[in-house]
């Protein structure tokens, strides 16, 4: 059905996370078209996460301030549609996905021109006006990872082994590695969250942070965005181990290296949590409010951390008791630290899409 289509647009704007676990479409469709203009969609917060993917023609930033690299260009927002349909339609597209199913990724890929417009089969918002084949169920049952490439089996990319890539430079690279540069074995933590139900209590990770540091030699590197200083703030204060507060210090590229040059990362469910897991490193996640099994980081080697409370996951931004992020102890969230390190002789390092600790 989509033989020989020689421009694809994706459309997948936000969330950081959801933009990490969408970037294996990359990577399958381009098996699939090598030779095809490949690119994709992104709002401005999770851009660096796909500008310069080896796998893309070029990023679009939508509603960008200009362009920051070779390969990313800015195009209008939704709010100037003339501007953004003219904008698209000189790639002249012949296929889009819109892989966020709201009506405004659904809009953008109207405004495409694409002849095929291929979308979830729920109609969320909308979306329904402007896709025109709606074949892509938005199941819940498998994880996120797995339902973003069902859009790369739609158009008949097989998924292969997913490809995470992050692309980063050799500054990049040279920025993480001054950061980390007096840190002994580092260990990052991540203790921020856009809902409140998600964050772990600090003086949690500063319990596990001592741990490891008195275990295996290990530094905490708190990092996050500058508005969660306050986060790395508490947890220092309640640690008796040494803490570096990276918090604000980082793009989303220099963030990645670092993650590559840690042991490990202990995190709550965030945008920065995947980015973790698609370096490559071990990642513990904490998970409340959120499904474990659908969200959890991807791959061989990870952790999740779940109190399996009866009213979870609720998805709920805000609730009162937060019974989920409270029953989970520190010693849980250790206990899986020391397994994805390999800090515990007698026991095998966890597999599959995240263990269960």
């Amino acid at each position: 059905m989509f033989e020989g289509v020689r421009s694809i647009l994706v459309v997948k704007l936000s969330s950081i996370g959801d933009v990490v676990q969408s970037l294996p479409v990359a990577a399958a469709l381009r098996r699939r078209y090598p030779e095809a203009h490949i690119a994709w969609a992104v709002k401005p917060p999770a851009a660096e996460v796909v500008a310069g993917n080896p796998h893309l023609t070029e990023t679009l930033v939508v509603g960008g301030s200009g362009a920051s690299a070779a390969g990313v260009q800015s195009v209008p927002p939704l709010g100037a549609p003339i501007g953004l349909a003219r904008a698209l339609r000189e790639r002249r597209f012949e296929l889009a996905l819109d892989m966020q199913g709201l009506l405004k990724s659904a809009l953008i890929a109207y405004l495409s021109g694409a002849r095929d417009r291929i979308g979830f089969r729920n109609l969320q918002e909308g979306a329904f006006l402007f896709n025109n084949r709606r074949i892509v169920p938005d199941r819940r049952d498998i994880h996120a990872v797995e339902v973003y490439l069902a859009f790369a089996e739609a158009v008949g990319a097989p998924a292969g082994p997913p490809d995470f890539t992050i692309a980063t430079s050799e500054q990049d690279r040279r920025v993480a590695a001054g950061l980390l540069a007096d840190v002994d074995n580092p260990v990052a933590l991540i203790p921020g969250a856009r809902w409140e139900s998600k964050r772990w209590p600090p003086e949690r990770f500063a319990a596990v942070a001592d741990a490891l540091s008195e275990e295996l030699g290990c530094t905490a590197v708190v990092v996050g965005d500058a508005g969660e200083r306050e986060l790395a703030e508490g947890i220092a204060a309640a640690a008796r181990s040494r803490t570096v507060d990276l918090t604000g210090k980082t793009t989303l590229k220099q963030l990645t290296e670092v993650f590559r040059g840690c042991r490990a990362t202990i995190s709550n469910e965030t945008g920065p949590m995947y980015i973790s897991a698609a370096a490559g490193t071990p990642t513990v996640a904490i998970f409340g409010p959120t499904d474990p099994n659908r969200l959890g980081p991807y791959g061989e080697g990870h952790a999740k951390v779940t109190a399996g409370v009866p009213c979870g996951p609720c998805r709920k931004r805000r609730c009162e008791p937060l019974r989920c992020m409270e029953a989970i102890g520190p010693e849980q969230v250790l206990e899986a630290a020391r397994r994805v390190m390999g800090g515990t002789p007698s026991r095998a390092r966890s597999g599959g899409a995240g263990g269960s600790a």
